[in-house]
């Protein structure tokens, strides 16, 4: 979420980062950088000790691979909750939507956010290091995927978490555990739609990938980008040509960051959005 946070400051959406690290060189680094691009970090919790880092090393199809290295201290997530509003969106995924340690306090801002009618967007990015602990955190997964309006999930997510080999399978496992908006990435076989009304795929440019990091991130980052620029509330209200005109931006999005070495989208691609 920290990728899609910096997408969006530089898109000039008013964003916040929530999370914590530690109030090292790193993390003081991390902070400016965040503040530098347009992203509040007055939800962040500085602990004092050593930040996480995640290692990433590129096959020769450039994808991805992760090494994380973390320590943290007992007292988690300590920040005060935001003030939500009706037209927000709280984005959540990845690990730190798993981590027990930290569950109590991620559950008290997703409930804060659902009560105040804020739309909730859930990313499993799921990672092979959980693999041997999914039976553990796969009722977890199923809890987020429930509170979620919107769920984005690629297809690498759904057959580690689900064995789901499709976007049917994946709908369907999705919609049994409380949502019934599913968007299914595919690398390069494209994106597929599903909700009560849509079922749609949606194809994606050929490139030359220089590197796949960050491109889930920033994709996510085109959906918010899309929902809060139409100033969309009720997902369910969401027509045709505006799915069409959200999935494909955040392709756009995407695209541009696989062809880059970066994890978000470069300030002169942020320009061309503000001009238009």
């Amino acid at each position: 979420m920290l990728n899609s946070s910096v997408s969006l400051g530089r898109a000039g959406v008013p964003v916040s980062f929530i999370s914590e690290f530690g109030h090292d060189n790193i993390g003081i680094r991390i902070k400016e950088f965040l503040n530098e691009n347009g992203v509040s970090t007055a939800h962040l919790f500085l602990y004092n000790g050593k930040s996480p880092l995640s290692l990433v090393f590129l096959n020769e199809r450039n994808d991805a691979s992760f090494e994380f290295y973390e320590n943290f201290p007992k007292k988690r997530l300590d920040i005060e909750l935001p003030e939500y509003e009706p037209e927000d969106i709280l984005m959540f995924g990845s690990i730190m939507a798993l981590k027990p340690e930290i569950r109590e306090g991620l559950k008290n801002l997703i409930i804060t956010a659902k009560n105040k009618g804020t739309m909730l967007y859930y990313d499993p990015n799921f990672r092979d290091s959980l693999s041997s602990s999914l039976e553990e955190i796969r009722p977890v997964i199923s809890e987020n995927i429930k509170f979620a309006d919107i769920v984005r999930a690629s297809d690498e997510d759904m057959k580690m978490i689900a064995g789901c080999n499709n976007p049917d399978d994946a709908y369907d496992f999705v919609c049994g555990r409380g949502c019934d908006v599913l968007i299914y990435t595919a690398n390069s076989r494209g994106v597929y739609l599903r909700t009560p009304s849509y079922s749609k795929q949606y194809t994606v440019p050929e490139i030359e990938t220089l590197s796949t990091v960050g491109a889930g991130d920033t994709f996510n980052a085109g959906i918010a980008y899309m929902l809060h620029r139409r100033k969309i509330t009720n997902i369910y209200t969401v027509s045709e040509s505006e799915w069409d005109e959200i999935i494909n931006t955040a392709i756009e999005f995407a695209t541009h960051v696989c062809m880059s070495t970066d994890n978000y989208i470069s300030s002169d691609f942020a320009d061309r959005l503000k001009k238009i």
